[in-house]
């Protein structure tokens, strides 16, 4: 159950994400399943490890290399994950590069998880 409801928040995410934004892309139901799974083993194991890696980087800069750790993290899913891309973005008249939109993209995934984690 632990694993469970973390797979259906970022199922469902991902999901809300791609109908919203066209910049989020998925190719099929498989493809999101797999980028699904993909974000959430990477969230349950990889980051705890970073985040201790890279804990005096994180207390220098007062916390924001985490933010930097999530982009990286989102990047590594759509570099693993074929047919799973986000895109560059243009938000009011402004085009971001991959970076920023993968910046972005982040915040929203986190602020979806965490109000759907709320729900569920």
């Amino acid at each position: 159950m632990k694993l469970l409801k973390p797979l259906i928040v970022s199922g469902l995410t991902i999901f809300f994400l791609a109908y919203l934004l066209p910049t989020v892309s998925y190719m099929d139901w498989t493809t999101l399943a797999l980028a699904t799974v993909t974000l959430t083993l990477l969230n349950k194991i990889v980051r705890p490890i970073l985040k201790i890696l890279f804990l005096p980087i994180n207390i220098v800069t007062l916390g924001l290399f985490s933010v930097i750790l999530n982009v990286a993290l989102l990047w590594l899913v759509t570099y693993l994950v074929p047919g799973f891309n986000i895109a560059a973005m243009t938000l009011f008249g402004v085009e971001f590069n991959n970076f920023f939109s993968l910046l972005i993209i982040s915040a929203v995934i986190g602020l979806f998880q965490s109000f759907l984690g709320f729900l569920l």
